[in-house]
């Protein structure tokens, strides 16, 4: 980095938030992105490093820091806590990563217009805290609350588990401010009749940086209420959700697990995928037996195996029976809440579903936000694991999933739930998983577990993205899926951010791609 853009960093938020060691700039390289693990297993823990990383503490820094940036001719990359899975903060052409998280505060409650504004740092659950003691929440419960920001969510268009309710971040966002790439400070709203929020709502960082945002705000609700019901077959549980959510109810959480993460659901792990390797390898079986470092290696072991047989797990998987899981809830007055649920409770046991009672939901309440730390353990044993939420309407929903599966069965392990329902369609998450002893081959494995999965969603008329962003891991499908519409978006980026600085390489293929 040239030192004259150095000394004007630090001149703007102080030389003790401009950062450029080593450690910055592999914790700054990358995001929760799958590939970043793969590289990593290659021994390449930072392939593309940031030339440094600031962190602004006010609007103001980051109206300057914008300026620098394009005087300079330097990327500039907004980043919030590091939480996304899709590449979308990765620096691939270098430059400087901008974390926003010293703009934490909550600005103000609106009591009367049932309104929050709070700045884009803010980790989530400390906004869901600060509504909570007040009397309110945001309704909003990524499985990443913990550890994501309310502009990541914005930037992302992040989807929370109770969306079936409250609806995706961009049903809840009134306005948003945002420092635009020549440094000018927009904030959006519809008084003029023209409302240009959902430009800036999923943009991931490529129009400008969020700096705050006026959010609908619920009374906290007084009661909560969780069952769980067996069905005989994914058919038969999809027709139950979609009567379910074309009834007139509104719950809270709708989740459908597939036959194989039903089987999961059983396992004190919560979806760990090391029950998978503990349930069909010796090595497995003999950690449970195997005391300190030698049980660890015993584990990893098992799930190596495991996921180097994918093929094989899949089908132990489907022999271990068809009956699929569902978790309904619902939240709210305690009265409308207990004639919801006896209503729900008559609608599914009527169309076939077995009443499991509370356990299966409070169980999922009690580990919700711990699938954002389970993975660990499989690129520890020198696998992959990846998560891809998909999307499509109810006509089209069962099709996307069997083709997915169809076209990934025979390389990786996959399992699925249908993760966020409403009355038109749903979401399909799946989880996919597989091993090899090469970690290039194991990259090359994962390109076509995505390339297949990809090719399957769009052929069967589903899209490729839900609530985790496009970054750099989907922006290659964008022209599949938007076709001429593309140029529309390449419109909006060339007139707002001409100079192509603000995370230049995300969400839209590179042009020539395209052509």
């Amino acid at each position: 980095m040239a030192s004259p853009l150095l000394i004007e960093l630090e001149r703007i938020v102080g030389k003790e938030y401009v950062r450029r060691g080593e450690a910055e700039r592999i914790a700054y390289s990358a995001d929760m992105w799958p590939r970043n693990q793969l590289w990593k297993l290659q021994g390449d823990p930072a392939r593309h490093p940031p030339d440094a990383v600031v962190h602004p503490g006010t609007e103001a820094e980051i109206v300057a820091l914008h300026a620098a940036a394009l005087k300079h001719s330097v990327p500039l990359i907004p980043y919030g806590a590091g939480s996304g899975v899709c590449g979308g903060t990765v620096p691939i052409r270098g430059g400087v990563v901008m974390d926003v998280r010293r703009l934490r505060r909550l600005i103000a409650v609106d009591d009367h217009d049932l309104l929050v504004t709070a700045e884009a740092g803010i980790i989530g659950m400390h906004l869901e805290e600060e509504l909570d003691a007040r009397g309110y929440t945001l309704g909003h419960f990524p499985s990443s609350i913990l550890c994501s920001t309310l502009g990541g969510w914005i930037a992302a268009r992040s989807g929370g588990q109770y969306s079936s309710k409250y609806g995706k971040i961009e049903d809840m966002v009134v306005r948003v401010r945002v420092v635009m790439p020549g440094g000018e400070i927009l904030e959006t709203g519809c008084e003029d009749g023209v409302d240009l929020a959902p430009l800036l709502i999923g943009s991931e960082g490529t129009l400008g940086t969020i700096t705050s945002a006026t959010l609908r705000i619920h009374p906290k609700p007084e009661a909560k209420a969780f069952r769980g019901y067996r069905f005989q077959s994914l058919d038969s549980g999809l027709r139950a959700v979609r009567a379910l959510l074309q009834g007139g109810l509104q719950p809270c959480l709708v989740r459908l697990y597939d036959p194989f993460d039903t089987v999961l659901h059983r396992s004190d792990k919560d979806h760990d995928l090391d029950v998978v390797a503990e349930a069909v390898s010796e090595g497995g079986r003999q950690g449970r037996q195997t005391p300190g470092r030698f049980a660890a290696a015993a584990k990893r072991l098992g799930t190596a195996l495991a996921l180097g047989n994918a093929s094989w797990v899949n089908r132990i998987g489907a022999a271990l029976g068809q009956s699929c899981l569902l978790v309904v809830g619902f939240e709210g007055p305690r009265s409308v809440v207990d004639a919801d649920m006896r209503a729900a409770q008559a609608l599914l046991t009527g169309l076939g579903g077995a009443d499991g009672g509370e356990g299966p939901g409070l169980r999922w309440f009690e580990h919700r936000y711990h699938v954002s730390f389970k993975q660990s353990g499989v690129y520890d044993a020198g696998a992959f694991v990846d998560t891809l939420e998909v999307a499509a309407t109810w006509s089209r929903l069962a099709a996307v999933y069997r083709a997915v599966r169809e076209a990934v069965s025979p390389h990786a392990l996959i399992m699925a739930h249908f993760s966020h329902s409403y009355r038109e369609g749903g979401s399909i998450y799946f989880t996919f998983a597989a091993h090899r002893r090469d970690p290039k081959a194991l990259e090359r494995l994962y390109d076509r577990v995505l390339h297949d999965t990809f090719a399957a969603v769009l052929r069967e008329g589903g899209s490729v993205s839900h609530h985790h962003g496009v970054g750099l891991g989907k922006r290659e499908q964008m022209a599949r899926e938007h076709g001429a519409g593309l140029r529309l978006l390449y419109g909006v980026k060339d007139a707002w951010d001409p100079q192509a600085f603000m995370n230049p390489g995300k969400v839209l293929p590179d042009r020539a791609v395209t052509k």
